[in-house]
């Protein structure tokens, strides 16, 4: 028979690390990725066929693929609104995307229009968004903290269960956060890349110990209450020059600050030249959508600004001034 090893007493130290409520202990399932979040809820509920915004990364389009689930892709309005076409048959799903943290509406809307149980939210570039009564929520705290994985998943179906087993490879992608610390961004670019890379690979199981460790030790209310400041200091700079017309509250803690000019700014390269490393969401786009639509645009000119809990008004004055407003 197998005993329980007794606590350690004495030996070499560990990181020490805080340890901070971050309710974890609401959410349906802790998973080792979001995309493994959306295969733990799409297999659940044996769906025949899935809508999905045709602005959306490669990683959802491969989720369903992989579970030979059939799919159809929608457009957006520009207020982040599902085609007025589109109508759900029997037994369809919609995923909605709260894109960046600041599209909460378009998602209320969506959940009124499609019904709750039909919908699935996708917060991955929202951590601070709460669920809304969809039929389930996924949400990537990797994308907000310095994490090697990880998703989250919430949802009152009790078909969608936590998976069994845990993650444990986690170690292994730990080399571009520990090299962020030491280096500068550039050199750990890399690892980063690899990490990424291996996160898609990965089969589906429950979030590792150690990123639920560090979870726990991260302080998220700190870091909304920055990110909030950082994103209302921007807009408070650009809004009047961008074409998306955000709703802005004291609480909104955005991914990024979305930012599709209306007048000529300095470009994403040029920016990434000056060592403001500005995301492209997302290239692979373009292959769906039309030239000159919605999403097209979004691609081709949108600026996804950096206002997370790492900068100041101080930084944020530095990239307002790089823009080069014309």
């Amino acid at each position: 028979m197998k005993h329980k090893l007794d606590k350690s007493i004495g030996g070499y130290q560990g990181l020490d690390l805080p340890f901070i409520d971050a309710q974890l202990d609401q959410v349906t399932a802790r998973t080792n990725s979001a995309r493994s979040a959306i295969k733990v809820i799409l297999k659940s509920i044996d769906a025949k066929k899935v809508w999905l915004p045709a602005y959306i990364c490669d990683a959802v389009v491969d989720a369903v693929k992989d579970l030979d689930i059939a799919f159809a892709y929608y457009n957006l309005s520009p207020t982040f609104d599902v085609d007025t076409l589109v109508q759900l048959g029997k037994g369809e799903y919609i995923l909605i995307v709260d894109y960046f943290g600041t599209f909460g509406d378009s998602v209320k809307r969506s959940l009124n229009r499609f019904g709750h149980a039909n919908t699935i939210v996708d917060c991955s570039q929202a951590y601070f968004s709460e669920h809304v009564g969809a039929l389930a929520t996924v949400w990537s705290p990797r994308k907000f903290f310095g994490l090697p994985d990880g998703g989250l998943l919430y949802s009152d179906d009790p078909r969608i269960k936590q998976p069994q087993n845990r993650d444990n490879t986690s170690e292994t992608r730990m080399g571009h956060l520990i090299g962020r610390l030491t280096n500068s961004p550039e050199t750990a670019y890399q690892k980063f890349v690899e990490a990424e890379q291996a996160v898609a690979g990965l089969p589906v199981q429950g979030m590792s110990e150690l990123t639920e460790r560090l979870l726990f030790s991260t302080d998220h209310k700190t870091i909304k209450i920055a990110r909030a400041r950082n994103a209302r200091h921007l807009h408070e700079h650009l809004s009047k020059y961008n074409k998306l017309d955000l709703n802005f509250d004291n609480s909104t803690a955005p991914l990024c600050y979305p930012f599709l000019p209306n007048v000529k700014v300095t470009s994403r390269l040029e920016l990434i030249k000056n060592r403001v490393f500005v995301p492209c969401y997302w290239p692979e786009v373009l292959a769906r959508v039309e030239e000159g639509s919605f999403e097209w645009d979004l691609v081709t000119y949108g600026l996804f600004l950096p206002c997370d809990q790492r900068y100041s008004d101080h930084e944020m004055d530095r990239l307002i001034s790089l823009l080069a407003i014309e």
